[in-house]
């Protein structure tokens, strides 16, 4: 019974280290200058949606979790609703420190990925 405790146990620490969640912040203007239009977390593999506000850029940074090893956090950005590959508009590498994107354009939806 032990045994089973421990596998279990064990399994859920895997998934939760393969689940990151990205903190996202849209800004009306460069440089992630404040104030921020828009705020969101996107967990690995779901679709969220965002405000639908033009920015001029955003940051992301991630906030929990880890991808698994060989393996590396991106947050992909669309501008159409759903996560639609027709209307991505960028992927961009993702780490614990807040980065901060250049992007002139209105972002629809979001969802964070290891790659």
């Amino acid at each position: 019974m032990m045994n089973k405790i421990v596998s279990v146990l064990s399994a859920l620490a895997v998934v939760a280290a393969a689940n990151p969640t990205v903190g996202y912040a849209g800004y009306f203007y460069t440089n992630c200058t404040a104030p921020s239009v828009d705020a969101a977390n996107a967990y690995a593999g779901s679709c969220i949606n965002v405000e639908n506000f033009p920015i001029k850029s955003f940051s992301a940074y991630v906030e929990a979790g880890s991808c698994a090893d060989g393996t590396s956090t991106v947050l992909n950005t669309y501008t159409a609703s759903g996560c639609d590959d027709s209307s991505l508009f960028g992927t961009f590498s993702v780490d614990g420190e807040k980065q901060c994107f250049e992007a002139d354009v209105t972002l629809v939806s979001l969802k964070a990925e290891c790659v």
